[in-house]
């Protein structure tokens, strides 16, 4: 009986070894698994840390973009409205006759200048039409009111048919746009892009081809202004007289 205990005995405690050994196999394979866990996750936040610092790379460069686009965004651009259309043959002679180089008429009398008042009545041709100017020293190109704005395109160039409110009614003219400027003020600090034409004047004695810009100016008491790239070598203002000037003769 004894010996068949001893036996038993001996049988649990190799079984037991066993186990043992098991267990101890089994905890350093955990052991091994938790190390090459460690190694993997070592990788992944070098890893992670290299695509965060591209992603912040990435974002800086997007950013300086946006700006440099916000930048151009900011600047104006204002494009005409482009309305193809042939002119008809009696308005395409007057427009030849009108689009010639500027040409600056002397008066008679050699570099006598011609002396003018604030307030001067002007002959515009073709069509021979009266406007009423004013002369004002303080601006540096000639403006005319214009409304009904309509862009045009002939044979690739820019022109602009217009409105023209003149002493005897309204009249509708048609130019090519020479260039196009643009013009602030207080109300308007992004600024206006306005065409400017060519049209043939003659104030008094002088005659020649002179360019205006175009624009709404039906708020204002006076359709047309003149500036120093008229006057200039050309004429003296004595603001303290008006229409000193006779208006020349011309077509109604």
């Amino acid at each position: 009986m004894l010996k068949h205990c001893l036996i038993i005995l001996a049988v649990v405690a190799l079984a037991a070894c066993a186990n043992l050994e098991q267990d101890q196999l089994a905890l350093e394979g955990l052991r091994a698994e938790v190390r090459d866990l460690a190694v993997e996750l070592g990788a992944v936040e070098r890893s992670v840390q290299g695509v965060s610092g591209r992603v912040q790379g990435l974002e800086a460069a997007v950013s300086t973009r946006l700006d440099s686009i916000d930048g151009q965004l900011a600047k104006p651009v204002s494009l005409p409205t482009v309305v193809c259309e042939m002119p008809e043959a009696p308005v395409a002679e007057l427009q030849a006759q009108a689009c010639e180089a500027p040409v600056e008429v002397v008066p008679e009398g050699g570099t006598d200048k011609m002396v003018v008042g604030s307030l001067e009545e002007i002959r515009i041709t073709p069509p021979g039409i009266a406007v009423t100017v004013r002369i004002d020293t303080g601006a540096d190109s000639n403006s005319l009111s214009a409304t009904n704005l309509v862009f045009l395109e002939r044979d690739g160039d820019d022109w602009v048919r217009f409105d023209l409110q003149a002493r005897d009614g309204t009249h509708t003219l048609e130019r090519e746009v020479r260039r196009y400027v643009r013009v602030f003020q207080q109300s308007d600090t992004a600024g206006a892009r306005r065409p400017v034409v060519l049209l043939r004047v003659q104030l008094g004695d002088i005659l020649g081809n002179f360019e205006f810009s175009l624009s709404d100016r039906t708020h204002l008491k006076h359709a047309v202004i003149l500036g120093r790239s008229l006057l200039m070598d050309l004429i003296l203002v004595d603001v303290s007289q008006q229409f000193l000037q006779p208006l020349p003769d011309g077509e109604g």
